[in-house]
């Protein structure tokens, strides 16, 4: 069996093991190559954005006493404009517009969830077999880990939110120092 006669999914896998040093020469291979590493690449750069937009000052060993005047918002734009021009992707504002828009219809189904849940439970207590407790399916499985995946969904928003807003300042402030005279 000639290797470009394999499946698509054992390319993905194969592809994800080299590294980015040596994208040149597997997408100089053939077109079909070219194609399959390069959606490798494009999900690896998606994935490692959303760490970096999602971290704390943990894990980046820095200490926010060590920058003065310096707040954590700001150091992440810092760190998601550098991700950006080094991965070559242009619009920093536009890649935050886009996780804002999918977060938020992830929150859309959380509440459409939530409700079912809601609907689950008011039935299960109007039912003549309620005994003060629903049952571990209901409220652990289901409404638990709806409540979880609402926290931090909300979470991750209002960080993005917190982030835009910042650049928006940002930007202008750059902007406006970018005209006065020297």
């Amino acid at each position: 069996m000639h290797i470009n006669n394999l499946p698509v999914e054992i390319l993905e896998q194969v592809f994800e093991s080299i590294p980015l040093k040596d994208a040149s020469n597997i997408m100089r291979v053939n077109k079909q190559w070219y194609q399959e590493y390069r959606a490798v690449i494009y999900r690896q750069k998606d994935v490692m954005f959303e760490e970096i937009l999602y971290s704390s000052w943990d894990e980046w060993n820095v200490s926010p006493n060590l920058i003065p005047n310096y707040n954590y918002y700001n150091f992440l734009i810092s760190k998601l404009r550098s991700f950006c021009d080094n991965f070559d992707i242009f619009y920093l504002r536009l890649k935050l517009q886009n996780i804002y828009k999918s977060l938020e219809i992830e929150s859309k189904k959380i509440d459409k969830e939530r409700e079912e849940i809601n609907k689950l439970m008011a039935d299960y207590e109007a039912s003549p077999d309620f005994e003060g407790w629903f049952p571990d399916w209901l409220w652990e499985g289901m409404h638990k880990n709806n409540h979880h995946k609402s926290v931090i969904n909300y979470g991750n928003i209002g960080r993005v939110v917190k982030l835009r807003e910042r650049l928006r300042d940002w930007t202008i402030e750059n902007f406006v120092q970018s005209l006065e005279l020297p």
